[in-house]
This record gives structure tokens, C-alpha cells and sequence, in this order.
């Protein structure tokens, strides 16, 4: 169904105002996979997508460009996935959750071009990188338990300490 031009510069400002200040997008596309995709493939990675807080579009290659001109040329149909609410995570939130559903169950049907990080593009192999490496809250989660673990054999050190000596004196008492 042809767009109007007024739909266009609608759309165009959706993207500037929505996408273009997150963090990370990330690019799928239909083109040259297996299979062709049907209504409830589209609909499943969608709302399965939703359910992580993120949402997925199908936008014209060329309105991508206008917003995004670091991506390479594209072709086929292109969908931009992306948070629902910015706030809500950080740089690899988004890769994770779509490279994840790709591979997941989605692979014949969709590929992941690639992701614009910070208004710089990165091709698949790089997306799947970021897919890969721990988000904030995993991050933050692992040096906290880190440090839980230490201070924990701090804990233990010192209370051994009296227990040690505790033990001394009441060897030398039985004697």
C-alpha cells in the first residue's frame, strides 16, 4: 500500500521523536531468509518482543535512511525494533532480547542486520557481540555478589579468630 506523503513526514518525526534518542535499535530483516513469513511468525515475534518491554515496526528502507543515514543500503522489508520506554534499559537491552528471539525460534524468518548503538552503526556480527555482553543490572548484580562473597569470608576470618583461641584455652583447661 503506497504512503502518502504526509504519512511519510508523520512517520519520519515518530522515528526522530521516538527511536533516534534510545540508546539502541536494532534493524531485522525478511529478506534473503529461508523461509517467507507468515501472519503469526510476524505476530509472535512482536508480542513476544512486547513482552520485553520492546516494540517492533516494519518502516520504508528509505525513512530509516532519512533517520539513520549511517546504515547501509537496504532491501527487502525492514523492521526496527526498539524499548518502549528508554529508561528501562541500557545499550545491550534491545540486542539481547531480538538477537535472543531470532535464534530462539524466529531464525528462517527474520535476520538481524544490525544495530544502531549511540548514532553509530553496528553490522550483525557486531550486534551479536553486544547480544552477548552483560547488561548494567547483570553487571552490577555480579559485583555485588562479588563483594557480598567477600565480605562474607571477611566475616568468617574474624569470627574464626576467637573460636580459634576459645579452642586453645579450652585444650590447655583439659590437660
Amino acid at each position: 500500500m503506497a504512503v502518502t506523503h504526509q504519512k511519510k513526514i508523520e512517520i519520519v518525526q515518530e522515528l526522530q521523536d521516538l527511536v533516534l534518542p534510545q540508546k539502541t535499535c536494532v534493524l531485522l530483516s525478511t529478506n534473503e531468509t529461508g523461509e517467507s513469513l507468515d501472519s503469526s511468525a510476524n505476530f509472535e515475534l512482536r508480542s513476544k518482543a512486547r513482552k520485553g518491554g520492546i516494540i517492533v515496526k516494519v518502516v520504508k528502507n528509505t525513512l530509516i535512511r532519512i533517520v539513520f543515514p549511517q546504515t547501509p543500503e537496504l532491501s527487502g522489508q525492514t523492521y526496527l525494533a526498539y524499548l518502549e520506554d528508554p529508561k528501562q534499559g541500557d545499550e545491550v537491552t534491545v540486542p539481547k532480547v531480538i538477537v535472543d528471539l531470532v535464534k530462539e525460534k524466529f531464525e528462517t524468518k527474520f535476520k538481524v542486520l544490525g544495530a544502531v548503538v549511540n548514532g553509530e552503526f553496528l553490522d550483525t556480527n557486531q550486534t551479536s557481540l553486544l547480544s552477548k555482553t552483560p547488561s548494567l543490572s547483570q553487571s552490577m548484580a555480579t559485583i555485588a555478589a562479588t563483594l557480598n562473597q567477600f565480605a562474607s569470608k571477611i566475616a568468617v576470618g574474624i569470627k574464626e579468630i576467637p573460636s580459634g583461641i576459645a579452642r586453645g584455652i579450652n585444650a590447655m583447661a583439659t590437660k
